[in-house]
């Protein structure tokens, strides 16, 4: 089983960004893992100006700014790790936000962030959560920007207990199980389910994937549904895909059995991710109301 040595938390300008590392550094104290911060944020521009006068104020405001930026950031991290009682390196981009991103998060074992929440400004990349999950060989853990579940002592939301593993026979959703064993071989309960076409006589049998998880010492109950049928109203909707009542069966399902972590895997196609992620992922990302990790 691959064991979790290295953990990157992304932080922004948001105050999410303290949940984010509260509970990055709390899975950094579990698996005795090391724990680094990327500030991930779009920098400061100054703009154009007609004069070299305006052009120059503009640029010592960005750069004043920025340092009061970075000032935040290093403060935020400094308090959330006396709180955890861990050692957060913090680093900078210095180049493109995404590649740089990526980047890091290629030497690390887990991605920890926070779901994107339109009406809050965080300064990162527009799309930034979509192009890292495609990009990236490397397993995110969202963490939700509402507080529905306990917090831990140690601030962190509870994540990881009670796991949900949302299951089908794809690429995706194998490669996030995989690397969801650490985390999975700490829970008190894992739980897989799998969504069957109505059709179906009977759904594919998950006692192959059972007995995967035994072996690596991680009990597990399955559950299996039928994929819920739209409503001829949903179906007229343009913004309607026909995942979506998936997305909202799992995190219904999710609450009624207090899950705290969701595993799935992410889609989507690099050539124009941002309109054709799975309608799974793109809703979950939307409305998640637990910890999820995503795999592509």
């Amino acid at each position: 089983m691959r064991e979790i040595r290295q953990i990157l938390a992304l932080v922004n300008d948001s105050p999410r960004s303290d949940r984010v590392l509260a509970q990055a550094a709390h899975l950094a104290r579990r698996h005795g893992a090391a724990l680094v911060a990327v500030h991930a944020v779009e920098p400061l521009r100054s703009g154009a100006f007609i004069s070299a006068e305006a052009a120059s104020v503009a640029a010592s405001w960005a750069a004043e700014a920025e340092a009061q930026r970075w000032a935040e950031t290093s403060a935020r991290v400094a308090a959330a790790a006396r709180a955890a009682g861990v050692e957060i390196t913090l680093t900078a981009l210095r180049g493109e936000t995404v590649a740089d991103t990526l980047r890091h998060a290629g030497t690390a074992d887990l991605v920890v962030l926070s779901q994107r929440y339109p009406a809050q400004p965080d300064g990162a990349q527009r799309h930034f959560v979509e192009r890292l999950l495609v990009g990236s060989g490397t397993p995110l853990l969202f963490v939700p920007h509402a507080d529905t579940l306990p917090l831990l002592p140690d601030g962190a939301p509870r994540c990881g207990q009670r796991a949900l593993v949302a299951w089908s026979p794809s690429r995706e959703t194998v490669r996030a199980l995989r690397d969801a064993l650490p985390l999975l071989a700490a829970a008190s309960r894992v739980e897989l389910i799998r969504f069957a076409p109505a059709v179906e006589a009977s759904a594919e049998p998950m006692e192959a994937v059972v007995a995967y998880l035994q072996r690596h010492g991680i009990t597990a109950t399955t559950t299996v549904r039928h994929t819920p049928a739209p409503s001829l109203g949903e179906r007229l909707l343009s913004t309607w895909t026909v995942d979506v009542p998936i997305a909202e069966a799992l995190l219904s399902h999710a609450a009624d059995t207090d899950a705290d972590l969701l595993v799935m895997g992410g889609y989507g196609h690099p050539r124009a991710w941002e309109l054709t992620l799975g309608g799974v992922t793109r809703t979950m990302l939307q409305t998640m109301t637990l910890p999820v990790l995503m795999s592509h």
